[in-house]
């Protein structure tokens, strides 16, 4: 399970350490893409192991070719994945076209969330939060109704 939050700095080629504690859950390839947010104000990137990812393409391939708006989000979700391999320092390179949409330059905060990674920048993950923390009590409410 991915689980916590790490702060590590971009190197020059825009690779990221991915955190040791984590490498065993996600494998030596992280399938990573856009992340799916519902925020035009925010972006980050989702990264899934290859099995989760096969799991979630699943559920991606099982939307009826007529729904126009899933579509779309599939087509972008698999157009922007990029298969990243872990390097023998537990590094994987984001592309830089990823790097780019999530606005990540010189750090990237990690994000476990129980079966994906969330890469962020760490000022944009800030506001965020705050935004996200001044709805907390309607997203509580929602979990209650979903029987959560």
């Amino acid at each position: 399970m991915l689980i916590g939050s790490f702060t590590h700095t971009l190197d020059a080629k825009g690779r990221v350490f991915v955190p040791a504690k984590w490498r065993d859950d996600v494998g030596d390839v992280l399938i990573v893409t856009l992340g799916l947010l519902g925020d035009k104000n925010a972006s980050c990137l989702f990264g899934m192991s290859v099995s989760e990812w096969e799991l979630f393409s699943e559920r991606l391939a099982a939307l009826p070719v007529t729904d126009v708006a899933g579509q779309a989000v599939r087509r972008r979700l698999y157009a922007m994945a990029a298969a990243c391999e872990t390097d023998k320092q537990g590094r994987i390179l984001i592309p830089a076209q990823l790097r780019e949409t999530a606005g990540l330059t010189r750090e990237a905060t990690l994000i476990g969330v129980g079966n994906r990674i969330e890469f962020w920048d760490p000022e944009q993950l800030c506001r965020h939060n705050e935004a996200a923390d001044a709805g907390f009590t309607d997203a509580l409410q929602h979990l209650q109704q979903l029987g959560i």
